[in-house]
């Protein structure tokens, strides 16, 4: 099956929100709960404090707490009067919470030694290494004569508390949810988004293949794809305009090959109607012509092998009075059909260049051409 860049980035994005969702509602869970278990027992501390103060009037400086260690159903009167205020109406812990310990059976009155004044076999069954306990000190005279001591439970105990949990959790829960639909939504349309200038490549490329060079997409923005946007319209524009210089190519060699070919047909059609003989420099003519042809395609193999075009080689020696007379006399012929005069006017010395000596021959013939063709019948054409 074949996965387009779109679900690939889109699953990645969703994935992502989904493990970074998930991992939230973990830790947002656990700091809640225990954030609400470390509010309620400090509330057990201020219910400690009551008990605290209202257990130091049993002390005795001299018998230590002998008065409410003899009459212990003092102790569970002041218990339950603590208790009856906290509650306020509430209704009693049922059901699972029975099983643990109630807050009553988790308070322990403690001498200032840390010893139990009252026998706790409840606390002894429930407790473990792993129990931690809140001490609050029992002040006499800013004296510390004992403790008020209870076992922390790292359930919430409470059924109100566990039930403002529950609600909590259950809130968040349904944000989560619509977070993750919103998630599934933002991550289609960025996905969309990102992904529009490579449909727009995508049309573009389609477009260069089936031979169109004026395509050109949009540019949005100054990110990575807005560069690779720019680069692709340049790339248009430049097969384009090698399009052109192609085809300007391809008319400048058929250029190029139609003046030797005529020269040499038409000094062969003189042979031939018998105007002229085969002489040993006609032929020779014919040669150079041929020469001339190999020459030119030479050329054109060379400008299919680089793009820069024939290498011009200046270090040759080239006589060009030489060069005019060997051009002359092969375009004489063809002059003389259409009866144009033809006038040398460059008899002298020899004139010696470092030079191509085929881009010159490519040169002079080419204004040959161009005279036989724009010459009118009896014209004159100068040579000098």
């Amino acid at each position: 099956m074949r996965l387009t860049i779109f679900y690939k980035l889109f699953v990645s994005l969703l994935l992502t929100s989904t493990i970074m969702m998930a991992g939230m509602a973990l830790l947002i869970n656990n700091s809640f709960q225990s954030g609400l278990q470390i509010y309620l027992n400090q509330r057990k501390v201020d219910k400690l404090e009551v008990i605290a103060l209202q257990v130091s009037q049993y002390y005795d400086s001299e018998n230590g707490w002998q008065a409410i260690k003899a009459r212990p159903y003092l102790w569970e009167n002041l218990l339950r009067q603590v208790i009856r205020r906290s509650q306020n109406g509430s209704r009693p812990a049922r059901g699972p919470d029975n099983v643990q310990l109630s807050w009553h059976d988790r308070i322990i009155l403690l001498n200032k030694q840390g010893e139990p004044v009252f026998d706790y076999p409840k606390m002894r069954q429930h407790e473990n290494s792993d129990s931690q306990f809140i001490n609050v000190p029992i002040f006499v005279d800013n004296k510390t004569v004992g403790w008020i001591s209870i076992m922390q439970r790292e359930t919430i105990p409470s059924p109100l508390a566990e039930s403002f949990f529950k609600q909590q959790l259950n809130n968040f829960y349904l944000i989560a949810l619509w977070v993750a639909l919103f998630s599934f939504v933002v991550a289609g349309g960025l996905v969309r988004h990102f992904l529009k200038p490579l449909k727009y490549l995508h049309a573009g490329a389609t477009a260069l293949q089936h031979g169109d060079f004026q395509q050109q997409i949009p540019v949005q923005g100054n990110d990575e794809l807005a560069e690779l946007s720019q680069t692709f319209n340049q790339l248009t524009n430049t097969l384009r305009q090698q399009k052109k210089l192609r085809e300007q190519w391809l008319a400048d060699i058929s250029h190029e090959l139609r003046t030797p070919v005529a020269v040499l047909l038409s000094e062969v059609e003189a042979i031939e109607d018998g105007i002229r003989k085969p002489e040993p420099k006609y032929i020779k003519s014919l040669h150079d012509q041929v020469l001339n042809l190999r020459s030119l395609v030479d050329d054109l193999y060379q400008l299919s092998l680089s793009e820069s075009g024939v290498n011009i080689d200046r270090s040759q020696p080239v006589d060009l009075t030489l060069l005019l007379e060997i051009i002359a006399n092969q375009n004489e012929a063809r002059l003389n059909e259409k009866q144009i005069q033809l006038k040398r006017l460059y008899q002298g010395p020899a004139i010696m260049l470092q030079a191509d000596r085929k881009s010159l021959t490519q040169l002079i013939s080419n204004i040959f051409e161009n005279s036989y063709r724009y010459t009118d019948c009896r014209g004159v054409v100068q040579v000098s």
